[in-house]
Order: structure tokens, then C-alpha cells, then sequence
């Protein structure tokens, strides 16, 4: 199945990274900020933006992957997620979502997960197992996106160089979230060129790991 979708291939990293950035802070402010002041004749608006908002979480596990492909060290990569993973569970606390975990919890576990399938099974017919485990203890901890998003993040480890099966097998995993928000998610990454683009730099990138837990402590302070 050969495809040339060499056309559409218009964005970077980096605005890939500012298309889920501007979608997840629309969502969250749907979510937290507007839910609780909209009548009922003002839910198309929400529909609306949490719609917009669903695009983010496929274009944060697709830049994840790619990370992983990419970076020098996955050890450290890893290491730097669960420090801003932990970091974002005192907004996320904060915002009332105490019976559960934040989603940098799932782009950790989905790493793992790829990271020990690549290095221990791969090419083997027990490559389900590191994903299996690792949605489990997702599923178990409760965190957002949790097995939905692990198994996103393995279609687009498993199916890197073919784009297509990204949109065919992944898009199931998240369907339930919004098809339209998802679909559009999806179809942004087969949008990649395959360069970094304007973000570069190792401050630059972790401003945009911390930009997750600061927006998040902006709305509390905002509910407040």
C-alpha cells in the first residue's frame, strides 16, 4: 500500500507541538473554565471547543515517538517526563481530578512500553507484552488517556514509516474521545516533514514541558 503524501507534508515539530499546545489549552479551558457558566443553549460552544481541544493528545503521542526515535539519551528523556509528570500532579490535584493521574503519566508509560519492546522484543511475537503491562498499570492508576493512549503511541512506534495505518489503526484506540477532534489529530502528524523546526534547543523544549503544568495552575488561580 503506497501512498505519495509527500505534498501534505507542510509541518514541522515544532508547529505540530504549537497546534497541540493551542488545542489543549482550548480544551482545558472549555473543560475547567466555561463548563460551569454556559447555559444550555451555549453547549455548541463547548461541544465545539472540546472538539478542538481532542486534537492535542495524538499530536503529543506522536511527537513522543519521534522522540524517542530521536533523542540521544531515552534513559534521561524519561527520566525528564516523570519529573514534570509529578510536578503537574499538584494542579492536577488542584483542578479536582484527585482519583486519577495526569497525561504526561500515559506519554510515560507509552514510552516504556516502546522502549522495551523495541529493545527486548522486537521482531517477536511477544511484542504485545511491554504494552499489555504497561496499560494495565495505567488502567489500574487511572490516568488520562490511559490504555487508549499507550496503544496510540505503539501504532505510531509499530507503523513509523507507513503514515496511512497510523490513521486506520490508531484512530480506533481514541474514537471514543471525539472522532472528529481525533481524526484531525491524526491526519495533522501524516502532516510531519520531519524537521525539528523553529523550537530548538534543550531550554526550549523543556519551556514546553512546563508550559503543561503552569497552564494548569493559571486556571486554578483563575477558579480561585
Amino acid at each position: 500500500m503506497n501512498y505519495d503524501l509527500s505534498k501534505f507534508k507542510c509541518l514541522s515539530g515544532s508547529a505540530l507541538k504549537v497546534i497541540a499546545v493551542i488545542s489543549m489549552t482550548i480544551d482545558h479551558v472549555a473543560l475547567y473554565i466555561m463548563a460551569g457558566h454556559l447555559g444550555m443553549q451555549d453547549l455548541w460552544l463547548y461541544d465545539i471547543l472540546r472538539g478542538v481541544g481532542r486534537l492535542a493528545f495524538p499530536i503529543f503521542a506522536f511527537l513522543a515517538i519521534e522522540g524517542f526515535f530521536h533523542t540521544q539519551n531515552i534513559l534521561r528523556y524519561m527520566t525528564v517526563l516523570f519529573i514534570f509528570a509529578v510536578f503537574s500532579e499538584i494542579p492536577w490535584y488542584l483542578l479536582g481530578q484527585c482519583d486519577s493521574h495526569n497525561v504526561l503519566f500515559t506519554l510515560l508509560f507509552g514510552l516504556i512500553a516502546v522502549y522495551l519492546t523495541d529493545r527486548f522484543f522486537k521482531g517477536s511475537w511477544l511484542l504485545t507484552v511491554p504494552p499489555i503491562i504497561m496499560s494495565l498499570i495505567a488502567t489500574w492508576i487511572n490516568t488520562d488517556y490511559s490504555w487508549h493512549g499507550i496503544g496510540l503511541m505503539v501504532v505510531f512506534f509499530l507503523f513509523r514509516d507507513k503514515p496511512v495505518f497510523n490513521l486506520l489503526f490508531g484512530f480506533p484506540f481514541l474514537i471514543e474521545y471525539g472522532v472528529i477532534g481525533t481524526f484531525l489529530g491524526i491526519l495533522s502528524c501524516l502532516c510531519y516533514n520531519g524537521n525539528r523546526g523553529f523550537i530548538r534547543g534543550k531550554w526550549q523544549k523543556y519551556c514546553f514541558y512546563l508550559y503543561y503544568p503552569l497552564h494548569l495552575m493559571l486556571i486554578c488561580l483563575f477558579l480561585d
